[in-house]
């Protein structure tokens, strides 16, 4: 599952509540070229890597999707993702528009999400209270202006006005994703083997 929102929606907050919440869920942990802000912890929240370890992760193919956001280089290790798949888990992804096309492409069952705050006076709140400077802010809304325009491309849209009801959003989502026929064939060739089987 990806999770897609501008700056300031939220996205960051709903996945560690899906996570806690949630069991079938998992970080898939991407690395990035940005310093590390107080309180994170490398492999946990990132995996912080130099501009020089990022493009050679980048040319050796080990990245699922990469992106250059606000000056700083980000991407999704192949190897974490398909860690998360093997042992029958959801990969949760919290990454930018660009990204998102780039695993649904890779990724077809991919399931998208767009957060969107209640609106855009919630939106510049919430990136005031990280004491962002004007001209981050500015930056940040038209980025948000670009990738409010590719909300069509995703599957389902999430508006985070209040937390519990988003991250409720997102897990029914995931169990109507988890019923569809296509990503129950294991289950239909084993009853249909059953059937060829069974005699009265």
């Amino acid at each position: 599952m990806v999770i897609s929102a501008p700056s300031g929606g939220g996205k960051t907050t709903i996945r560690e509540k899906l996570l806690k919440r949630d069991k079938r869920f998992r970080f898939s942990v991407t690395c990035t070229t940005r310093p590390m802000r107080p309180g994170e912890v490398d492999g946990k929240d990132y995996y912080f890597v130099t501009l020089k370890e990022f493009r050679r992760l980048r040319s050796g193919g080990k990245l699922l999707e990469w992106a250059s956001v606000h000056g700083n280089m980000y991407g999704t290790p192949v190897k974490s993702v398909m860690t998360l798949l093997k042992k029958g888990l959801i990969p949760v992804m919290t990454i930018d528009v660009k990204g998102a096309r780039s695993v649904k492409k890779i990724f077809p069952e991919t399931v998208t999400v767009f957060l969107l705050p209640p609106g855009l006076k919630t939106l510049v709140g919430r990136l005031r209270k990280r004491r962002e400077p004007a001209a981050n802010i500015r930056v940040r809304l038209e980025t948000a202006k670009k990738e409010i325009k590719e909300a069509s491309f995703f599957d389902y849209l999430v508006i985070n006005d209040r937390l519990s009801e988003a991250v409720g959003d997102i897990r029914d989502i995931a169990d109507i994703e988890c019923m569809k026929i296509s990503r129950k064939q294991a289950e239909i060739q084993r009853f249909g083997l059953e059937l060829l089987k069974f005699r009265l």
